[in-house]
């Protein structure tokens, strides 16, 4: 597959699932969890009922800083599984967003994309401590950062999108230049094919097993592929 992109200023991403493997980062903390406590479950289990908690949490107003979304949709998961953790624990699984890994392709990728001129944005459902370390992870490549603590807001809230078309509008960079890159259909391709907003589906999800940390949606992307590598690799400008 090909995808002319001549027409774009700008690539903007979905950060977790997309360019930071979150799903991978969070069974890191809790595999050695489910040793230590004797969990009679999966990780698997753990991860599947984590990103409803997590999505619930979300949608509690007032809005509540993605730590405490986190922390609350933990304890809420091993509640529900007849695991126990600890509120220290809790406390530590909240504070390392930062520390969950990047993809292997994507610091490759981004510089790859940020060598043809464009401008690379990102928009995630994170809170602005935890990004500026998950930044440092990226090289620092990223030129635009929308957070859900700068809006009060989560995907796939248009509220998110809207933010950053203001902030892209700053640099003279409107919606229809912007081409936006994306692992959760629902969270992303939903929200931006409801607001005009061309998104390419990153199948992070391809080839593992379970869901990870996702919500379903069957929302229909302009292209698909199975990783930021393949999307450089098979994209041409005229």
């Amino acid at each position: 597959m090909s995808l002319d992109l001549t027409g774009y200023k700008a690539i903007t991403f979905d950060c977790f699932g997309t360019l930071i493997d979150w799903d991978t980062g969070v069974a890191n903390f809790l595999g050695p969890w489910a040793v230590r406590t004797g969990f009679a479950g999966t990780v698997a289990d753990v991860i599947g009922r984590f990103a409803e908690h997590q999505y619930a949490n979300q949608r509690v107003r007032p809005f509540k800083n993605y730590r405490d979304v986190i922390r609350d949709a933990m304890a809420a998961t091993v509640t529900d599984l007849g695991g126990a953790i600890s509120a220290r624990e809790l406390d530590a699984f909240a504070a390392h967003v930062g520390d969950w890994p990047a993809f292997a392709d994507t610091i490759d990728g981004l510089r790859y994309l940020k060598s043809l001129g464009l401008h690379l944005g990102v928009v995630s459902n994170v809170d602005n401590a935890s990004f500026a370390d998950t930044h440092v992870r990226l090289g620092g490549l990223i030129d635009t950062i929308v957070t859900a603590e700068m809006v009060g807001a989560y995907k796939p809230d248009r509220a998110m999108f809207e933010a950053l078309f203001k902030e892209l509008g700053k640099k003279g960079i409107v919606k229809s230049d912007v081409l936006h890159l994306a692992q959760s259909r629902f969270h992303d391709v939903a929200p931006g094919n409801e607001i005009g907003l061309d998104v390419v589906w990153i199948d992070r999800r391809h080839g593992r097993p379970g869901k990870g940390v996702t919500v379903a949606a069957d929302a229909e992307p302009m292209a698909r592929f199975v990783s930021l590598e393949d999307f450089c690799v098979n994209w041409h400008r005229a």
